[in-house]
C-alpha cells in the first residue's frame, strides 16, 4: 500500500498546475465550504457516511492524484485520506495545515464568507437569559429491582437559565418537574401500567397529592475548562427538593447552542431516591422485603430545551 504523502503550501499551490488531471479535495462539512475553500477544490464532507461513494463517484480513476485538506489542527484530512488509502486510490497527498494554515499565508480563498476566518462553534450561550420549553423537555428515569427493571419521563412545566454576567460566565436558574407527568415506557402497552403509575403517585413513593411538584433551584452554572462542543461544557450545582426534603445536587451538563436562539441542556446522574425520603422497598430502612425491594438508586438523564429571551 502506497505511503500518504504530507505537503507543504508551496505544493498545494503548485497541485493543480503540475497535475492537470489531479483532485483537490476540501473534507469539511458543505456549509463551511461554501463559505471559503482554497481555490480549485471540490467540497466533499468526510463526516458523510457516503464519503467514499461520493468521492467514487467524483474521481472514478484509483490512480487520480488526490490533495486533501480541512480545517487544520484536526484528524479531518488525515481520516480522508486513510478511507480513500483503503478505498483504493494510490496517488494521495495529505495536507495538515488546511484552511488555517492557508488563511495565516495570506493565499486567496474562494467562497461566501472570505473576509474573516470561519469561526469554531462555541460551546458557551449566545444569550443572557432562557426560558424552558416545556413541550419539548422531558427527564427520562430508569429504576429496577432483583427481577423486574422499568423505565419512563417526567414532565418538566417550567425553567429559566439565566447568566447574569454574561453568557461566557456563571449561570443560575430553575426546574419545576410535574409530579403528574410521570410517564412508563416500557408497560405502555400493558395493563399494569395504571397499577404501577398509581403506585409511584402514592404515598408509597413520591405522595404526588401532596407534592404536585418537585423543585430543583440551580445555584451555579458554571463553564468548565476546555470544555468543546461534544462534552460536558457546565458544572451544574444546585438545591433539589422532592417531597419535604431539599438537598444539595451536583453534576456535569451539557449546553448546546441551536437554531433560532434556542439552547439545549443535558446532564445525567445516578440519584439516591432515599436522601429525599423515598424510601419504599429500601433495605436501608426495611427489613424482610422479599420480592418487594426496590433499588435505592434512579437513573435520570435530563434532555431540555430552552428558548432565548433576547433583549
Amino acid at each position: 500500500m502506497q505511503q500518504i504523502r504530507t505537503v507543504s503550501i508551496g505544493e498545494v499551490q503548485a497541485f493543480l498546475q503540475n497535475h492537470p488531471g489531479g483532485f483537490l479535495i476540501d473534507v469539511l462539512p458543505p456549509e463551511f465550504h461554501v463559505q471559503q475553500h482554497i481555490p480549485g477544490s471540490s467540497g466533499v464532507c468526510v463526516f458523510e457516511t457516503a464519503f467514499q461513494e461520493k468521492m467514487r463517484a467524483l474521481v472514478p480513476d484509483m490512480a487520480a492524484p488526490l490533495l486533501v485538506y480541512g480545517a487544520g489542527g484536526s484528524l479531518d484530512s488525515a481520516v480522508a485520506a486513510e478511507k480513500l488509502q483503503r478505498e483504493g486510490y494510490t496517488d494521495i497527498s495529505l495536507f495538515a495545515g488546511g484552511l488555517e494554515a492557508w488563511r495565516k499565508a495570506g493565499l486567496p480563498l474562494e467562497g461566501e464568507g472570505v473576509d474573516f476566518p470561519v469561526r469554531d462553534e462555541s460551546p458557551l450561550p449566545m444569550f443572557k437569559e432562557y426560558m424552558l420549553i416545556p413541550e419539548k423537555s422531558f427527564i427520562q428515569w430508569a429504576c429496577h429491582n432483583t427481577v423486574h427493571s422499568h423505565d419512563g419521563t417526567l414532565s418538566v412545566s417550567g425553567g429559566e437559565l439565566r447568566f447574569p454576567h454574561g453568557p461566557q460566565g456563571e449561570g443560575n436558574g430553575f426546574l419545576t418537574m410535574d409530579m403528574n407527568g410521570i410517564a412508563c415506557r416500557d408497560l405502555a402497552q400493558d395493563e399494569m401500567l395504571p397499577v404501577l403509575i398509581a403506585h409511584l403517585k402514592s404515598i408509597d413513593f413520591f405522595d404526588v397529592m401532596a407534592y404536585p411538584t418537585a423543585q430543583l433551584d440551580i445555584l451555579s452554572l458554571m463553564p468548565l475548562t476546555g470544555a468543546t462542543v461534544t462534552g460536558r461544557t457546565h458544572r451544574l450545582q444546585g438545591q433539589l427538593s422532592v417531597l419535604r426534603t431539599e438537598r444539595a445536587i451536583e453534576c456535569d451538563a451539557e449546553l448546546r447552542n441551536l437554531p433560532d436562539g434556542e439552547l439545549s441542556m443535558f446532564c445525567q446522574l445516578v440519584w439516591d431516591r432515599t436522601l429525599w425520603g423515598v424510601r419504599y422497598g429500601s433495605a436501608r430502612f426495611y427489613r424482610f422485603l422479599g420480592m418487594h425491594s426496590v433499588d435505592d438508586n434512579i437513573s435520570l438523564s435530563a434532555m431540555l430545551f430552552f428558548r432565548s429571551q433576547r433583549p
